[in-house]
């Protein structure tokens, strides 16, 4: 039985930024692949900076970047690019999430790469795909929530956002199955191929089969129905408030757990509103062990969900924290072959961190 996960001896050279690419890649690295993220040297993925932190190290880095390899590579130096050319070519995956024809410019579109391996499942992860009026426009998860319709959706009165960039995680899970689907086809003797995904494709995708259902039928004769969100709300309780169909009753006298005893006992699915900071000590969080904590060198004392997937002939565990910028550098190219005196040319030049 292997301890490293299903996807132990894929390599993904992972070029991406932010948050869509990266947790794609994430997902693969949690599942036992060798993950090798490029970064600009010296300041890395801009969201390194972002949201909460301590010593530097950022929480949502911290997650959607953990079991990687880091190497600081400046993409945009003629030897820098050549670098990530040698890494793909031993590479199964290759993912980017830049607007369309970047990677061309620099010399590693999937046309390039597959000059130099044929059996290459190559993934492009795009904001709005390649044509139309909006193409080239940069876009942010709060674009998609704009366009695909669940602002609209939210609220009856005035259109509210989801206070969650949903969409940049929505198009992950479904880059990293569409991932896996073309390593499974590439081992039935497909062979390599370019996967493309953008993100207003997830976000309409997910949004459809509820949000979206008054207008999957076209012409006349339609039978249309209220949201699925209108079958359930939020009841007050004494001392929090529930989430359960609708009871047409006043709650407020019940305690939270009176209640949630009640109805779980007559088969209506019922939970407590836990503020976030009950989510880490709700019974059922640790029951599952959902939660795992470790020591990050520089972070210190973290928590992290656990993989959601779990392998029982496979298991995947996590294997070690984020990496710093640039922190496997010597290491990734010593495995390429190149000599101590080679990396201090390329770093001379600006190429490497």
């Amino acid at each position: 039985m292997s301890t490293n996960g299903p996807l132990a001896g894929v390599r993904v050279l992972d070029l991406c930024s932010v948050v869509s690419g990266p947790m794609t890649a994430v997902m693969l690295a949690d599942q036992g692949a060798d993950v090798i993220k490029v970064e600009p040297p010296g300041w890395g993925d801009g969201i390194r900076g972002l949201g909460a932190q301590r010593n530097g190290v950022s929480a949502i880095f911290a997650m959607i970047n953990r079991n990687k390899r880091s190497i600081g590579v400046n993409l945009k130096h003629p030897e820098g690019a050549a670098i990530a050319r040698l890494l793909a070519q031993t590479s199964d995956v290759v993912i980017q999430n830049y607007r369309p024809g970047k990677m061309d410019r620099l010399g590693l579109g999937y046309d390039d790469l597959k000059e130099l391996n044929e059996n290459l499942i190559y993934a492009s992860i795009s904001g709005m795909g390649e044509v139309g009026p909006y193409a080239e426009q940069r876009v942010y998860d709060y674009v998609i929530q704009g366009i695909s319709g669940v602002v609209d959706a939210q609220s009856e009165d005035k259109p509210q956002m989801v206070r969650s960039i949903i969409y940049d995680k929505v198009t992950a899970l479904i880059a990293a199955q569409g991932i896996t689907a073309a390593l499974f086809a590439r081992a039935n003797g497909s062979g390599g191929q370019h996967i493309k995904l953008s993100m207003l494709d997830a976000g309409i995708y997910f949004n459809w089969p509820d949000l979206m259902w008054n207008y999957s039928f076209e012409g006349e004769d339609v039978h249309h129905a209220g949201d699925l969100a209108d079958l359930y709300e939020i009841n007050k309780t004494r001392d929090g408030a529930i989430v359960s169909h609708r009871l047409g009753a006043d709650t407020s006298g019940y305690s939270t757990e009176e209640l949630i005893d009640i109805l779980a006992a007559n088969e209506i699915p019922v939970a407590s509103v836990n503020s976030r900071a009950d989510v880490l000590n709700d019974p059922q969080v640790q029951a599952m062990g959902v939660l795992e904590a470790f020591d990050h060198p520089r972070g210190g004392r973290m928590r992290q969900p656990r993989p959601p997937v779990q392998f029982e002939g496979t298991p995947n565990a996590h294997r070690h924290t984020s990496p710093e910028v640039g922190e496997h550098t010597v290491e990734i190219l010593t495995e390429l072959g190149l000599e101590m005196e080679d990396m201090q040319a390329l770093a001379k030049q600006g190429a490497i961190g």
